[in-house]
């Protein structure tokens, strides 16, 4: 996992202007249903769907564990939530939590473009309305 973390943090500060000399965060990887309970903390919505999460609270990365750490998705769901701790210890500020994505999900597609050859289209309506703050 650590050769894992270097390579992405290496190919962040190369495709951004962030400072990635940074210790590297834990990774917790669980099941989908305690994943979704440690996110949410309350009653999890039926139609919940959480692939992975960047607590800003403990300063760990959680992510659904049923990939493998060598599939593309794993990668790139890892490169998502280590983008937010290096926002996070870069300081970078925002009106609210959802902003924070408006860079991660260009990037992850990015990523998984560019380094495995993995077409990832995501909603462009739905990634506007999760990346922000609603008002």
């Amino acid at each position: 996992m650590k050769e894992l973390l270097m390579t992405l943090m290496l190919w962040i500060g190369a495709n951004t202007n962030y400072n990635v000399d940074l210790s590297l965060p834990e990774i917790i990887r669980m099941d989908k249903a305690p994943l979704e309970y440690q996110y949410f903390k309350e009653e999890v919505p039926k139609d919940s769907d959480v692939h992975g999460f960047y607590n800003l609270k403990d300063k760990k990365i959680y992510i659904r564990g049923e990939y493998p750490l060598d599939h593309p998705w794993a990668q790139g769901l890892i490169l998502h939530e280590l983008l937010h701790y290096i926002q996070d210890m870069n300081n970078v500020r925002f009106e609210c939590v959802a902003e924070m994505e408006k860079e991660a999900w260009p990037l992850q597609q990015k990523y998984l473009k560019e380094v495995h050859e993995f077409d990832w289209q995501y909603d462009k309506l739905w990634y506007m309305t999760v990346s922000s703050c609603g008002y």
